[in-house]
């Protein structure tokens, strides 16, 4: 689910378009369109296939645990498989340690919320306020974030021009000193934009070099059609 903002300023939080729902909106904006072929619901991101076998003894013999709020450590075999799985899907270089590198949430939404608050946690001190990069339509949770983490949202049009993705040369030294972090989502919702190996690598040099933070969220990597795409990873 995408939201649109102005290039470089939010809504104001009060104003009635801030506070209504971006689904509701959307619902609006569509009504007097008729799909040309079935619809692939996404708007949610609800599973749309049956729980794999094994997912449900593993559930059974945690049951006692779900009385509480579960550990964002997550349980096993589902830590160690999705690190096994990181590792052969992008054919990174060495493992991914389940123990340490591995995060179980309760949906994505809450890991990129967080995430933001993480950034202006960790990352040293700013030039001027602490700003947060945001692709522009973005998911509602880069900006929620941005708030919580008291940054400036700065929102990078994602246009034809650019390929519907954040122009990075367009990007001045003065804004990049003053960002925490940048979201990133390949493949973008809704443009379905990919970022390129090439993209993402100029991405990490500027991270380096001006010392902030990359949250990639590739929560479609598994939709495609012909060329699995890649990842920050």
């Amino acid at each position: 689910m995408a939201m649109t903002a102005s290039s470089r300023a939010p809504q104001g939080a009060g104003s009635p378009q801030s506070e209504r729902s971006p689904f509701a909106r959307l619902a609006e904006l569509l009504a007097p369109y008729l799909p040309g072929k079935p619809l692939i619901t996404l708007s949610l991101g609800e599973p749309q296939h049956p729980v794999p076998d094994f997912v449900g003894p593993v559930l059974v013999r945690h049951i006692g645990e779900f009385g509480r709020y579960p550990i964002a450590k997550g349980i096993e075999p589902f830590r160690r498989a999705a690190a096994n799985w990181l590792a052969s899907r992008f054919d990174l270089p060495r493992a991914i340690d389940p123990e340490s590198e591995i995060l179980v949430l309760n949906g994505s939404r809450e890991g990129l919320f967080f995430a933001a608050i993480t950034a202006a946690r960790y990352v040293g001190a700013r030039r001027g306020r602490p700003a947060i990069l945001v692709p522009n339509p973005f998911y509602p949770a880069y900006g929620a974030g941005a708030r919580a983490a008291d940054c400036e949202a700065i929102y990078l049009p994602t246009t034809l021009a650019n390929g519907f993705l954040p122009d990075l040369d367009a990007l001045d030294d003065a804004t990049l000193a003053r960002a925490v972090a940048i979201y990133i989502a390949s493949p973008a919702n809704p443009q379905g934009a990919v970022a390129s190996r090439d993209y993402f690598g100029r991405l990490k040099k500027l991270a380096d070099r001006f010392g902030f933070m990359i949250l990639s969220d590739e929560c479609y990597s598994e939709i495609y059609t012909r060329t699995a795409p890649g990842s920050m990873l």
